[in-house]
């Protein structure tokens, strides 16, 4: 049974195995919820909207929103975040996520500064006052991985900025949540992103050590900060 008296259900689209809930799914299930994960590509995302759960959250992956000609698939999930967001219900990006969302909300999703690795972020004064303040507790370090940006939604709030890259994090009122960034990633799984991502680090000339060392150094402590932003959130949302 949930904190708040009923059972709960996550829908979680995951576009790449390594990409899953991490941290947002450890806090879920301590709150009663039961995960229900959909493969992007593969799965019938439909069931999203003929059988909606409290709440929608959708992860990361290597490829851009706009790519639907090789990957004819997004313009569907585009479509189903979408009505999800025109119903009002809860929902949760990050990264690959975040950018599906600001896409679904009408927003520009473009190629932009690529940023890999553990750096911090700059909350707006809307950010200290948001679940993100958690992050404090991490010197709001976060890990960075994408190479995407996008307009910010009409309507939404800029919780986050780095000086590369402006929109960092955004939410919609008090039940979107959108991280261009990856406080999910617990510390233990970090080697799974130096496997998977091994050809886009070459190719912006990363050594896999690096982040593996700095993993060591912040990794853990981001992780908690991360989870208690999400039980937070989850809280404000009612969830």
């Amino acid at each position: 049974m949930s904190q708040i008296g009923r059972p709960l259900r996550t829908d979680v689209i995951q576009h790449v195995a390594f990409e899953h809930p991490g941290v947002i799914g450890d806090v879920l299930q301590a709150r009663g919820h039961t995960l229900r994960v959909f493969q992007a590509g593969v799965d019938d995302l439909s069931t999203i909207v003929r059988d909606p759960a409290d709440l929608l959250l959708v992860l990361g992956g290597p490829i851009g929103v706009y790519e639907s000609e090789v990957y004819p698939w997004l313009d569907g999930e585009v479509d189903i975040i979408g009505q999800r967001l025109r119903a009002g219900g809860a929902v949760i990006g990050v990264c690959l996520g975040a950018q599906l969302i600001a896409r679904a909300s009408g927003a520009r999703v473009y190629p932009g500064t690529r940023e890999i690795g553990w750096a911090p972020i700059t909350p707006t004064e809307a950010g200290k006052d948001s679940p993100l303040a958690s992050l404090a507790e991490a010197d709001w370090q976060v890990l960075h991985w994408h190479g995407d940006t996008f307009d910010l939604p009409e309507g939404a709030t800029l919780l986050a900025s780095t000086d590369a890259v402006k929109h960092q994090a955004y939410a919609i009122g008090e039940r979107v949540l959108a991280l261009q960034f990856h406080p999910e990633v617990r510390a233990g799984d970090i080697e799974t992103w130096l496997i998977g991502h091994t050809v886009e680090l070459g190719k912006a000339g990363i050594d896999p050590r690096t982040i593996r060392a700095r993993t060591q150094e912040v990794g853990a402590s981001v992780a908690a900060a991360g989870a208690q932003a999400f039980a937070r959130w989850l809280e404000r949302a009612g969830l």
